[in-house]
This record gives structure tokens, C-alpha cells and sequence, in this order.
């Protein structure tokens, strides 16, 4: 007998983490593909943000393939372009006025190799020299790799080219893995980073104090297991070092693993897994950076992820942020579709359209799985091996679930949920073949009786199914999907959501 894992909302259960909620909140919306004060798509991946008095400053990249994916998602290809890196400005981290595009292949003249690789880049200010300093992974056939250093007079830019560091002393290749900035409460800004290759080897390495613009020898902190890691970032909190980074799986999402340290340097605890991340691989994302939201009533942590839906096409937008909470040291990934974020006071609350279903559009797994991420499923009457329960043919993005049967066969998949007692309503997007003994989406085990909608007429096309009126009185619902029939049937679910009325 499988046990069904409960997906937990953790900061819903915990006393006295949220904030009262004000209507004029901004508010974050996952799954979304942003857009900033005039209405104009953000393009912004790979990025970093710095805060400059009040005022907080967002630079990534821009890539072709970003463009184009967002006029038509589903065409992906696995080559980026470089276009620009980008900056937006912000006093909430919710409403982003675009500063333009600061560094530009022009800017980078004939150091620019057009098939180059840019990006995981930081930004810091330097006090002795006034200059802004950028610095980002490059990487390039025709001029060879590094870090590559760009300085401006202003946050905003531009952005001129200033020099190509190809090598980090004490670091197990001649260039970086993934990487970002971290800029420490003395104003010390380090690179965190992996080594390239395998990226097994992580390491830390301060920015020469006199102007930022070399990165000094480094200290290896970790060596990870065989499958190596990306998305290397960090962060400090309540005197602690946090070393976060993701799994190496290249543009898909993947968990988060942490580790902590008293001194950026290390000794580090041994790597964990940052819970809240492996039901839905980090909500659908990798590690990207954190922000520290610092206010009058409190610190929020932000993970800002990537989505690099451009290249895996697994689902819509960009860049998924979610607040962290904490178990005493350890960090929990709170994945949410939506939340209210007040930076003024550093605090956040749940948002009255969250989708409380973990990985509802089944784009957590790269690869065709027997049992999904976030989801438990079973068979009965099996002559064979369970079938694989995602499909390419999906509605939105790249996967959806399928319950196919082979043979007089009885298929479920479920998901246990735990949310705020209320009434919700149930939709999810459905095909079918029709036909099945019993097909049907259902919601139980909430205090009341099980609520369901058949399912087992013909559907070619997707079909929006509406379940309302689910009355939460024990803390948890059970969704499912469920199925009887045999050669031939099948049903095909995407899109699924479970929202507060």
C-alpha cells in the first residue's frame, strides 16, 4: 500500500507568519508572463537584483528566444540569442519600470562573439571608484570563456565592456558554472559559483575590494554528488549563510537543495533538501537568486527562480518568485501561483486566487514517469508494468496526465492537499476517449460528502470541467482523477486548478 504524501502549504499552518492583508497589496502571480508598467512584456532571465536607496534595480538578459515564445509558447529551440541584458526598476518588486536595455552587443564591441552564451549576472556598486560593476558568465567558441566585467556611472546604464577574466585561481576548471552574486552585510560583494564540466565543485570567491572587477581565489565549500548542481545562489539570514542551488538539469525545473554556514567560507552543513521543492521541482523552476525583503515589521526571503520555459517549453512565464519561511534554520519553499507582498513592511499573505494544486499542468518532469510529480498513482488489475501517466499532448506547455488503459484496468491518480477550511471550486481541462465503465474527477475526504463530475463521454477536443462548492472543514482535500475501462479508453487531464471562492 502506497501512502499518499501531504502537500503542504506550510506557512498556512504556522501562527503568526502572515501579515494582515490590505487590498492595495501588490501582488505576484506565478505562471504568468509579467509585464511592466506600460504593458510591455519583462524580459528578464539569468539576472540579479541590486537595491539602491528605496529603490530596487532587476537586471537579466533579454533573448530572441523569449520574444518569440511569448507571442506562441509551445516553439521552443535550445540555442539562445542574446539580445540584451535588461534592467527594470521598482520600489514594491511588483511594479517594474523598464530603465532599458543596459548592455548591448554595441556595448561589448568587438569582444562579443554573436553565438556567445551571457548570462547568470550580478550587479554591485563599488564606493571607491563610483562605478556600477556588472558582472556575468560568458561563454564563446570563437573568444573563449569567463567572467566578463561591464561598468556604467549610473544603475540604469549603459553598460560598457571592461575586461574578460578567463580563469579563477583554486577552481577546479578554467570558467564557472552557474553562477551569481552575493553581497555580504559589510558591503563585500562574492561570486557563487560552481566549476564548469561536471559542476560538482562549489565554491565562493570574493570580488577584489579595490574595484570589483576581478574575482579573487576561491574557496571550495561542497563537493556534490555525481549528477552535479546549477543555479548556484545565496543568502544570509539571522546570521546564517544559506548556499542554495538546484539540480543539474539543465533548462527543466528541478528541486533546491541548501546548506549552512557561520562564516561565508564554510565549515557548511551537509546539503538538504529545501522542503516545499520536490512536488512540483521548485514550482516549475530552478534556482535563480534571492532577495531580501527587509521592512518594518519583519525580513521575507524571496526565491526568484527561472523558468526557462523559452527552451523547455514547460508552461508560461519566466520568473517565479515564492516567499520562504523557515523551520527553526531550515528553509521551506512555499509554492504559490499567487501572493500579496508588502516590501515596505517585509511581509507577505496568500492571494485570494492561489491554486493550492501542486504541478496542476504536470510540467515538473522532464521525461515520460509512471507516477508525476506531486501526485500519487496507482492501478489495479495491471498484467504488465504501470503505464506512463504523462503525455506530450498537452494544452498548455509541454506535459499532461494520462490515465490509458491496457486491458480490463481500474487507473487513479490523486493529490492530498492541505489548505485554509473554506469553500473552493475545482476546474481542470479534459479529453476522452469516452466509453469507460466509470471516469471521473473528484474531490474527498474534506468533511463533507465526495463531490465528482463524470467523465466518461467522448471529448476530442480539451474541455474545461467545473467542480464548485467543495466545502473544506478538516484542513485537506483529496483530488482525483479515476478510471475504469479497458483497450482503447483513456482520458487526458491538464490544467487543473483549486481555487478559494
Amino acid at each position: 500500500m502506497r501512502l499518499v504524501p501531504k502537500i503542504v502549504l506550510a506557512l498556512s499552518l504556522l501562527v503568526g507568519v502572515f501579515c494582515t492583508a490590505h487590498a492595495a497589496e501588490p501582488t505576484i502571480r506565478n505562471g504568468d508572463f509579467w509585464k511592466d508598467s506600460s504593458g510591455t512584456p519583462i524580459y528578464s532571465q539569468g539576472g540579479g537584483i541590486l537595491k539602491v536607496g528605496a529603490r530596487y534595480y532587476w537586471y537579466g538578459v533579454k533573448y530572441a528566444e523569449a520574444v518569440s515564445y511569448a507571442k506562441a509558447p509551445g516553439a521552443t529551440t535550445d540555442k539562445p540569442h542574446f539580445v540584451s541584458v535588461t534592467a527594470y526598476s521598482s520600489l514594491d518588486l511588483v511594479n517594474w519600470r523598464f530603465e532599458g536595455d543596459v548592455l548591448t552587443p554595441a556595448g561589448l564591441g568587438e569582444h562579443f562573439d554573436p553565438n556567445a552564451w551571457l548570462g547568470r549576472m550580478g550587479v554591485v556598486y563599488n564606493k571607491s571608484t563610483r562605478k556600477y560593476v556588472l558582472l556575468t558568465q560568458y561563454s564563446s567558441k570563437a573568444t573563449g570563456g569567463g567572467v566578463l566585467f561591464a561598468t556604467a556611472d549610473s544603475p540604469a546604464g549603459p553598460f560598457v565592456f571592461n575586461r574578460l577574466q578567463a580563469r579563477i585561481d583554486r577552481v577546479a576548471s578554467p570558467t564557472s558554472g552557474d553562477q551569481t552574486v552575493f553581497v555580504d552585510d559589510d558591503g563585500q560583494p562574492y561570486l557563487v559559483f560552481s566549476n564548469n564540466g561536471d559542476r560538482r565543485q562549489l565554491y565562493v570567491a570574493p570580488l577584489r575590494t579595490a574595484d570589483f572587477l576581478n574575482v579573487e581565489p576561491a574557496t571550495n565549500i561542497y563537493q556534490a554528488p555525481g549528477g552535479g548542481r546549477e543555479g548556484n545562489a545565496m543568502f544570509k539570514y539571522k546570521g546564517l549563510y544559506y548556499f542554495c542551488s538546484s539540480d543539474l538539469h539543465g533548462w527543466n525545473a528541478s528541486r533546491s537543495y541548501c546548506m549552512t554556514a557561520r562564516s561565508i567560507t564554510g565549515p557548511y552543513t551537509p546539503e538538504k533538501l529545501i522542503a516545499g521543492t520536490d512536488a512540483d521541482f521548485s514550482h516549475v523552476s530552478q534556482n535563480g537568486f534571492f532577495i531580501p525583503v527587509q521592512g518594518t515589521a519583519g525580513t521575507t526571503i524571496l526565491y526568484a527562480g527561472d523558468r526557462w520555459s523559452n527552451f523547455a517549453g514547460n508552461g508560461h512565464g519566466y520568473n517565479i518568485w515564492v516567499p520562504l519561511s523557515f523551520d527553526d534554520a531550515a528553509p521551506v519553499f512555499n509554492s504559490l501561483s499567487e501572493f500579496r507582498l508588502d516590501a515596505a513592511r517585509g511581509t507577505w499573505t496568500v492571494g485570494k486566487g492561489n491554486n493550492y494544486i501542486l504541478n496542476p499542468s504536470f510540467e515538473a518532469d522532464r521525461v515520460r514517469q509512471s507516477s508525476v510529480a506531486g501526485w500519487v498513482s496507482s492501478w489495479t488489475s495491471l498484467k504488465g508494468d504501470a503505464p506512463l501517466m504523462n503525455t506530450l499532448d498537452a494544452r498548455t506547455g509541454k506535459w499532461a496526465l494520462s490515465l490509458r488503459h491496457a486491458g480490463q484496468t481500474m487507473g487513479n491518480a490523486v493529490q492530498d492537499v492541505r489548505l485554509p477550511d473554506g469553500v473552493y471550486t475545482l476546474r481542470a481541462w479534459v479529453k476522452s476517449s469516452g466509453g469507460q465503465g466509470v471516469a471521473r474527477l473528484y474531490a474527498a475526504g474534506h468533511g463533507g460528502a465526495e463531490l465528482s463530475h463524470a467523465l466518461h463521454a467522448p471529448m476530442a477536443q480539451w474541455t474545461e470541467v467545473i467542480l464548485p462548492g467543495i466545502r473544506v472543514s478538516t484542513g485537506s482535500v483529496r483530488i482525483g482523477v479515476y478510471s475504469e475501462g479497458t483497450d482503447g479508453h483513456w482520458l487526458a487531464l491538464d490544467d487543473v486548478s483549486l481555487v478559494r471562492e
